[in-house]
């Protein structure tokens, strides 16, 4: 964890706004949380916070999650996704369109089973691996970029 600068360091705007949400020199010195401060006392200050504590992020995960088709061993599934899940997601189509167009199985293999969440059900979905079934998907036209985005 970075080290604070010191309070006269800091410049005045933003000496004022933390003295504003009641931070004064010295609780700034002892180590006070500025999550409030900075606006984030019910949202995460990064999203990857989010995605390594879910529980305690869970109204900002749902508000933020959008529709996405995920590659399963039984198929497209359509699901709301939080945004680190969103990138897994994508990661994994891409390994499945390399898979599909060159043969090259080791990045969707290592990706099979690597788990991404429902936020409206709370369902972990697991992610398919190389397959006959993931196989038709690319035949039929399924897999393309399109595809991994629902219509609004």
């Amino acid at each position: 964890m970075a080290s604070r600068r010191e309070w006269s360091t800091l410049s005045d705007g933003y000496r004022s706004r933390l003295e504003r949400k009641g931070i004064d020199r010295a609780a700034y010195e002892s180590g006070a949380s500025l999550k409030t401060a900075r606006g984030h006392r019910d949202t995460p200050e990064h999203p990857r916070d989010a995605a390594r504590r879910p529980t305690d992020f869970t109204a900002y995960r749902v508000r933020n999650a959008k529709k996405i088709n995920v590659l399963t061993d039984n198929g497209l599934r359509r699901v709301r996704l939080d945004k680190a899940d969103r990138s897994k997601v994508a990661q994994h189509w891409n390994a499945a369109k390399i898979w599909a167009k060159k043969g090259q199985s080791e990045r969707i293999n290592a990706m099979a089973g690597v788990t991404v969440q429902d936020v409206d059900t709370g369902e972990n979905i697991p992610l398919a691996g190389a397959s006959m079934d993931l196989y038709e998907l690319a035949l039929t036209g399924q897999m393309n970029v399109e595809s991994i985005y629902v219509a609004a």
